[in-house]
């Protein structure tokens, strides 16, 4: 027989489970100089890829540029060996029908798009006569649309059953909260980017519904309202640097908190600045001769 178990000891190295930070900690984390300097930089960026020459005209073609890039980004963050070229072909067969054989990367790689692609179709329109304000979706619909969307091919090829889709964990609770807090757009769309990486929000690909209710936050409210920047591109070219970032947002204390959102504004910054290289592209009637991963 095995010894008797010291129930006083067990019950002394039980792991309590992390808790989700509160609003009090993450508005003092969100004050913070760093923060704030780096999201004004991340404002800045953003404000230049508004008004890029290349959106004029050609806004509706780079979003759909964006959409390619911030896929094949998050497709590489969910470890998919892909590059940019690849999606484009994948999403090519899929635009026309065609019916081809996939392997699971590629099957998540392509879901992402969809998600990517069927989210900016809900955005408001760049340099319209008059202004097309789009209603927004309630939270848990938007949500599971997503995620239904980023697990569509999986389920079509029966690598996973549709009765897991859509089905979101009680982490959903803390989302709701934040989604209606008065925090700024910015560190909101943060606190859900890292909480959908950190908690199974959804089974499987939390991390890329999260990152696209983020992007959501971003557009809509007006962060990056050309919906080209590749935010998702700065953590596909260093995943170890996002991972330091995000043991910051896992540690919970204010100090770890700015080092979460302050990561987070730098990936906004550098994702206007890789939109800005869409636009360019363009503009210059380039599209597709660039071997940029992002």
């Amino acid at each position: 027989m095995p010894p008797p178990v010291d129930t006083k000891y067990a019950k002394r190295v039980t792991i309590v489970p992390l808790a989700d930070p509160t609003l009090p900690l993450l508005t003092e984390a969100a004050r913070s100089d760093a923060v704030v300097s780096a999201m004004n930089e991340a404002f800045d960026a953003c404000g230049r890829l508004r008004f890029h020459e290349g959106l004029r005209r050609g806004w509706e073609e780079a979003r759909a540029e964006a959409a390619v890039r911030e896929a094949t980004a998050l497709a590489i963050c969910s470890g998919v060996r892909t590059h940019v070229d690849d999606i484009r072909i994948i999403t090519m067969h899929d635009a026309r029908g065609e019916d081809n054989p996939l392997d699971p990367g590629e099957e998540v790689a392509l879901g992402i798009w969809r998600s990517q692609w069927n989210l900016v179709q809900g955005f408001a329109p760049l340099n319209t006569r008059f202004p097309q304000p789009r209603a927004p979706r309630p939270l848990p619909a938007l949500a599971a649309g997503i995620h239904r969307d980023v697990t569509s091919a999986a389920v079509a090829s029966g690598h996973l059953s549709l009765e897991t889709v859509a089905r979101p964990s009680e982490h959903m609770a803390w989302v709701m909260g934040i989604w209606r807090s008065s925090l700024p757009a910015l560190v909101r769309a943060a606190c859900v980017c890292a909480h959908f990486r950190f908690r199974e929000v959804f089974t499987p690909s939390s991390a890329a519904v999260g990152a696209a209710l983020a992007r959501s936050v971003l557009v809509t409210e007006g962060v990056d309202p050309s919906a080209v920047a590749v935010v998702s591109a700065y953590d596909a070219e260093d995943p170890a640097r996002a991972q330091t970032a995000l043991g910051g947002w896992v540690a919970g204390d204010v100090a770890g908190l700015a080092r979460w959102m302050t990561h987070y504004a730098h990936a906004v910054r550098y994702g206007a600045e890789v939109g800005e290289d869409v636009a360019l592209h363009v503009q210059a009637r380039t599209l597709g001769n660039s071997s940029s991963a992002s």
